[in-house]
């Protein structure tokens, strides 16, 4: 049985570093074992894992399920001989997170500062606005900006993320929502073109269309250009704060706001979400409520 769990073992280390060569220098052991673990445990199995050539090392489609299978169960046993010794035990092993761009340059020293604190901690993270393939990129949890949650997942709601308009202390002042649709965009690329601009005050809810001069995928990417004084753009208060405070940012017709959106933490199996998992999402949720206090 041990042998067993050690050749599965050895067979998540190859699907996750892409060769048997390098799994190999990840473990210390020869690539000549590492071949013949995985051998002896698709002949009990009876089923090929993984496409072998002279190059490349792809998995199966057998392989690529058993992989989604065996490494909820993997990490349950391993957490389970964690628990055995509480000390420290919710901040050992790796972290794979997604992290939307803006919000995660927020949480980034944050994040350092928890890995420096456990070494024993392996953080791995991910800036980017797209949605990701939590299963086959091996993500633990991804942060998610949405108005509603997302399906087919476990997910749980950190908090409520307010955004507004803004523009360059230069930009023409605004003073009505008509005015709005004579002035030049800047609007996230996800949206499609003829979207109107939706803006909330209070009760009231108004649909504008809008002149969208520029767009792009990353929340850096419209703030630097609400910046340069391109146009009008919505952007999320925590993300605005600090040019807000220091006078590179005005706020545009404060009485209404973009709908609230909520950051969800999304993750891939809720059959198993490990305690060093769920120890770095509520770090997280911290840092939000801290946020949202200041903002």
């Amino acid at each position: 049985m041990n042998n067993k769990l050690n050749a599965i073992a050895t067979f998540l280390r190859v699907a996750e570093a892409g060769s048997f060569s390098a799994a190999a220098r990840q473990t210390g052991v020869k690539q000549s074992a590492v071949s013949q673990q995985i051998a002896a445990l698709e002949a009990e199995l009876g089923v090929v894992l993984l496409h072998r050539t002279t190059r490349a090392m792809a998995l199966t489609e057998q392989g690529e399920r058993y992989r989604r299978d065996m490494t909820p169960l993997l990490d349950a046993m391993r957490e389970a001989e964690i628990n055995l010794n509480p000390a420290g035990q919710h901040w050992q092993g790796r972290v794979h997170v997604q992290l939307p761009s803006g919000l995660g340059r927020l949480f980034l020293p944050h994040l350092l500062a928890l890995q420096k604190a456990h070494p024993e901690l392996h953080l791995e993270l991910s800036f980017d606005d797209r949605i990701a393939d939590l299963v086959s990129e091996g993500v633990d949890v991804a942060l998610r900006l949405a108005s509603e949650p997302p399906e087919s997942h476990a997910v749980r709601v950190l908090g409520r993320i307010a955004a507004a308009l803004y523009a360059a202390p230069e930009f023409d002042h605004i003073h009505s929502v008509d005015e709005l649709i004579l002035k030049p965009h800047v609007r996230f690329s996800g949206i499609a073109l003829d979207a109107p601009l939706r803006l909330v005050s209070g009760d009231e809810t108004i649909k504008l269309m809008v002149n969208t001069v520029f767009r792009a995928n990353t929340s850096e990417g419209l703030l630097q250009a609400i910046l340069a004084g391109i146009g009008v753009g919505g952007m999320q208060l925590p993300l605005a704060a600090e040019a807000v405070q220091s006078g590179l940012l005005v706020p545009v017709l404060p009485a209404w706001r973009l709908p609230d959106r909520f950051l969800y933490a999304v993750f891939p199996d809720a059959r198993f979400i490990p305690q060093r998992v769920r120890s770095v999402v509520e770090v997280i949720k911290q840092l939000l409520s801290q946020m949202a206090e200041i903002c």
